[in-house]
C-alpha cells in the first residue's frame, strides 16, 4: 500500500531528474572505476555524455521547482484508476433487533419505534450525510463508511484517509468533502446513491478553506486561502478558473448575478469584497466592506435562494446581507457569545448560545420568536427533523450521564430526553427515521 501511494505521487519531473541523475553517476563510476582501452578511448564521450545528464537532471529540477512557485495552484486529479474503490462489508453482526430495555431510557414515549441496531467495525467520528438510501459517516480513521438506511445492511467503506474534514456539501445527490493533507487541501466527490468516490482534486499550498456550489453553472467553488478561489466542474473535478492571488478561507457566496468573495485584512490592507463572474472568475467590480474582518459566513440553501447571507464579526456580532449589491438588512448584538447558528427554512433562524439559551428568529429582520433557557445542555451542535417540528440538542444529566433531549421547534417546549449506557456522538434526522450515534454503536428509529 506504501509503495503504491509512493508511486502514485511521482511526477513527470521527478522521473526525469533522477533518470540524467543516474546517467551522469554512471558515467562517473566507469571513468574512474575501469580503466581499459575502451574507457580511455571513449572517456571524453562518457565525461560529455556524465556532464550533459548532470545539467539537463538540474534543468528538470529546476523546471519542476519553479513551475511550481510560478504556478502555484497546479494541481493533481487523481486518475479514475487510482481511487479507492468502494469496499462492500458484511456487517460486524446482523443488525439487533430487540432493544434491551435498560440500553437507553427514554423519559416520555416519542412518536420514534426502534427499529434496529448496528455496531460499528471501526470507531465513529463524525456524521456527514444521508442521501438516497445511504447513511454516510467518518470513522476514526478519515475513512468514508456507511450503511443502507432502512435495513441496516450492505456496509460499505471508501478509504479516504483523511485527517481533518474542513467542509462538506451535498448537492445534485453527490457529497463534497474538502480535507487537508501534509501541505494542500483535497477536494473529494462521492457518489452516494450508488457509494463510490467519482474524483479527487489536490490545491497546493494551502491549509484552509470553503465550499460553495453553483446549480446554475453546476460548478463547485473552493475558497483556498493561500491558494486562491478555484471553480471545478462539479462532475468531473475538471478546473474552469482559477485566481490564485485572491485570498480568502470564507466561504464563497453564489448569487444569481455573480460570486461574491470577502478578502480579510492582509498586510495592513481593508477588507474588500470582489464580485467575480461565475463563468470565467473575472472581477466584476470591487467594493471596500463596512467591516474591517468577518470571521465566518453562515449560508444555506434557504438564503442562498433569497439571495441573502449571514456573517459573523465576532462572537456576540452578526449581520444579514444582500449578496447582490451587499446591502445590509439587519444587525444584531446578542446577549451571550453563539455557538451554533442554523437557518430553519426562508423565515427563520435559530440561535444556539453557550450558555443554553435557544432563540427562534424572523430571518427577515430578527425580531425574537421564542426564547428558552435550557438546563443540562452541551450546545456542541443541533439537529433538526426533517419535517421541521423537532430540535434535537445532546444533554446531560447531574449523573454525569449523556443523552438527546427533544423540544418543539415552532415553540421552544421540552418534550423528552433518550439516556444512553454510552456518549451519545452524534444524530440524523432522515426521513421518518432518526439515528443516534456512539463511539461504537447506532441506534435506528422510526415513526
Amino acid at each position: 500500500m506504501f509503495l503504491f501511494e509512493f508511486l502514485n505521487r511521482i511526477s513527470f519531473f521527478s522521473v526525469l531528474t533522477w533518470s540524467f541523475y543516474f546517467v551522469a553517476v554512471l558515467c562517473a563510476l566507469i571513468v574512474t572505476s575501469y580503466v581499459s582501452a575502451t574507457t580511455r578511448k571513449y572517456r571524453k564521450n562518457l565525461i560529455a555524455v556524465g556532464v550533459s545528464s548532470f545539467i539537463l537532471g538540474t534543468l528538470s529540477w529546476s523546471s519542476s521547482f519553479f513551475l511550481s512557485k510560478l504556478n502555484p495552484t497546479q494541481s493533481l486529479l487523481t486518475p479514475i484508476e487510482s481511487l479507492g474503490t468502494t469496499q462492500w462489508e458484511e456487517p460486524v453482526s446482523n443488525p439487533e433487533v430487540d432493544l434491551p430495555a435498560d440500553e437507553i431510557n427514554w423519559t416520555k414515549d416519542l412518536p420514534y419505534r426502534f427499529k434496529f441496531k448496528l455496531k460499528f467495525a471501526t470507531n465513529f467520528k463524525q456524521a456527514i450525510a444521508a442521501e438516497g438510501s445511504e447513511i454516510a459517516y467518518l470513522d476514526d480513521s478519515g475513512n468514508v463508511r456507511g450503511f443502507n438506511a432502512y435495513t441496516g445492511l450492505n456496509h460499505w467503506n471508501i478509504q479516504l484517509h483523511a485527517k481533518r474534514v474542513l467542509d462538506q456539501l451535498e448537492a445534485q445527490r453527490k457529497l463534497y468533502l474538502l480535507d487537508d493533507t501534509r501541505l494542500s487541501l483535497r477536494v473529494s466527490c462521492f457518489d452516494l446513491v450508488n457509494p463510490s468516490l467519482l474524483w479527487q482534486r489536490t490545491i497546493p499550498n494551502s491549509k484552509d478553506g470553503a465550499l460553495a456550489f453553483d446549480s446554475d453553472s453546476q460548478s463547485l467553488v473552493i475558497t483556498a486561502g493561500n491558494g486562491g478561489i478555484w471553480s471545478l466542474k462539479a462532475k468531473t473535478g475538471e478546473i474552469l478558473w482559477k485566481r490564485p492571488e485572491l485570498f480568502s478561507k470564507l466561504k464563497a457566496i453564489v448569487s444569481p448575478k455573480h460570486l461574491a468573495v470577502f478578502e480579510p485584512v492582509i498586510a495592513n490592507k481593508t477588507g474588500s469584497w470582489y464580485f467575480l463572474d461565475l463563468l470565467t472568475g473575472k472581477t466584476l467590480q470591487k467594493s471596500p466592506h463596512v467591516y474591517s474582518d468577518i470571521r465566518r459566513f453562515f449560508v444555506d440553501q434557504s438564503a442562498q435562494a433569497s439571495s441573502s447571507f449571514l456573517g459573523e464579526v465576532d462572537l456576540e456580532n452578526f449581520f444579514y446581507m444582500n449578496a447582490v449589491d451587499l446591502s445590509q438588512i439587519w444587525n444584531l448584538r446578542t446577549p451571550t457569545p453563539v455557538e451554533i447558528l442554523r437557518g430553519v427554512d426562508k423565515d427563520r433562524l435559530i440561535f444556539l448560545y453557550e450558555s443554553g439559551l435557544v432563540e427562534l428568529r424572523q430571518r427577515s429582520d430578527s425580531s425574537l420568536i421564542y426564547q428558552k433557557q435550557l438546563t443540562g445542555v452541551k450546545p456542541h451542535w443541533l439537529r433538526l427533523s426533517s419535517d421541521l417540528t423537532l430540535l434535537a440538542i445532546p444533554s446531560a444529566s447531574e449523573d454525569g450521564s449523556q443523552g438527546i433531549s427533544f423540544f418543539n421547534l415552532a415553540s421552544g417546549d421540552y418534550l423528552a430526553t433518550g439516556r444512553l449506557t454510552e456518549p451519545l456522538l452524534d444524530l440524523i434526522f432522515f426521513g421518518d427515521w432518526v439515528y443516534l450515534f456512539s463511539e461504537n454503536y447506532v441506534w435506528a428509529f422510526k415513526k
